[in-house]
């Protein structure tokens, strides 16, 4: 709204100038409704009996009366406003113009900066440039340097491994020629000894062969108590056998009661308000404590014909048991249990 003021001073004027003209003729105060008086045009007061008018002939003329002053007050505000607008907007130019320059000039300014800044950027990199250059020739020199070093030190050491192994070459030399003499030494002592043993081996195989035959028949005599002791050992292993056999029927058959006590509990108690199917068959996973607490229970392999109902039916069941029977001996306690259930 101000700003449709401020952009139409002139319309508002007037409108409001308007709404004045229109207020006063609203509460203007009309004449005798029988005569009119009639003003001359000199400014003189003087009323002459022709210039009255009867009204009964004539239509009354209507008049009114406007306060030029405060008319022209509103003319006087709405023409301050406008110079005030002018100079404001003017204010606005010269401000705006002002803050362009001072842009205009922060912009050269940042742009010398960048220049400046680009081109220290680029000596940096070319002084590191350098740097590095001379940094790679100093190493590579270096590098020379300590090759030349280790090429002369291996030469050194190869002549000197030369000259090693020419000395312990003679050494062995002389060693060989030691160890050929020691050897022919060797090999007359060792034909001695031969002959001597072969004499000591004819006298041990004479008493070899009487050993030998005193030998086989304790060996005799030794297979026949080895083979009694056999089937002594063979007699008592099927016998251990029969008795395990007999023992794992024993307990397959407590293990199969013990199993049958579990199910038939769980099936006591056993409690579904629903209709259940006779055909409904599942197999119950039960986890126990040796106290017959139940820990947990799983519903397996569960045929089509055992519903949602019947399942969580047949694991209240199971809980409802505790504690579980307990085995007839503590062997058969498992803690986990599987059977199959059926209602």
């Amino acid at each position: 709204m101000i700003g449709f003021i401020i952009r139409h001073p002139i319309a508002v004027g007037l409108s409001i100038l308007l709404h004045i003209v229109i207020a006063l003729f609203m509460t203007i105060e009309w004449s005798e409704p029988n005569t009119v008086v009639k003003v001359s045009a000199q400014g003189s007061d003087t009323i002459k009996p022709s210039e009255i008018v009867d009204t009964n002939r004539s239509e009354p003329l209507k008049t009114f009366a406007v306060d030029a002053s405060l008319v022209q007050q509103q003319l006087e505000r709405i023409r301050a406003q406008e110079e005030a607008r002018k100079l404001e907007s003017q204010l606005l130019s010269a401000k705006t113009e002002q803050e362009r320059k001072r842009l205009k000039e922060l912009q050269k300014r940042q742009k010398i900066e960048q220049a400046k800044a680009e081109k220290a950027r680029k000596l940096a990199a070319q002084q590191r440039a350098k740097t590095e250059a001379e940094r790679r020739k100093t190493a590579l020199e270096r590098q020379k340097t300590e090759e030349a070093k280790r090429l002369a030190k291996l030469e050194k050491q190869k002549a000197e491994a030369e000259k090693i192994k020419a000395k312990e070459a003679k050494q062995a030399a002389a060693l060989a020629e030691e160890e050929r003499l020691k050897s022919l030494e060797k090999a007359k002592e060792a034909e001695k000894i031969r002959l001597a043993e072969e004499q000591r081996k004819i006298a041990l195989e004479k008493e070899n062969l009487a050993k030998a035959k005193e030998n086989e028949a304790l060996k005799i005599a030794q297979e026949k108590a080895r083979a009694a002791a056999a089937l002594q050992r063979q007699l008592e292993e099927e016998a251990t056998a029969q008795r395990a056999a007999q023992k794992r029927k024993q307990m397959l058959s407590l293990r199969e009661t013990y199993i049958s006590a579990i199910s038939a509990k769980v099936r006591d108690n056993w409690r579904t308000p629903a209709r259940i199917s006779p055909k409904a068959q599942c197999d119950l996973r039960i986890t126990q404590t040796p106290k017959g607490s139940v820990t947990s229970v799983k519903v397996l392999n569960c045929n089509e014909f055992a519903t949602k109902q019947f399942k969580e039916a047949a694991e209240k069941a199971v809980y409802r048991s505790e504690p579980i029977p307990e085995p007839p001996v503590k062997e058969l306690f498992e803690r986990v249990i599987t059977f199959e259930f059926k209602p």
